[in-house]
């Protein structure tokens, strides 16, 4: 009895991990969306949100992270991405 007790225990921490992580995410988001609409300006110091600038840049430009630099030919030609650029 004792060990299906501890059994079950063990289930309901394992499920509510998750859906706490899932909550917690959620909740997170839910609360960046209304500092923005909100055009709070303390987001600019706060240290739980990154901030990266683009200086001259396209609009539309955006920042991907950890990943190679590409550049992308303009014309309709088809490009072999296997191939590095120089």
């Amino acid at each position: 009895m004792l060990y299906s007790v501890i059994l079950w225990l063990i289930a309901l921490l394992c499920l509510a991990l998750p859906v706490w992580l899932l909550l917690n995410a959620w909740n997170k988001s839910k609360k960046l969306d209304a500092r923005l609409i909100d055009c709070d300006e303390t987001l600019l110091s706060d240290s739980s949100v990154k901030v990266s600038q683009i200086i001259a840049a396209p609009p539309g430009t955006t920042i991907t992270e950890n990943v190679r630099l590409m550049v992308v030919p303009n014309n309709d030609s088809t490009y072999d991405q296997s191939m590095p650029l120089e």
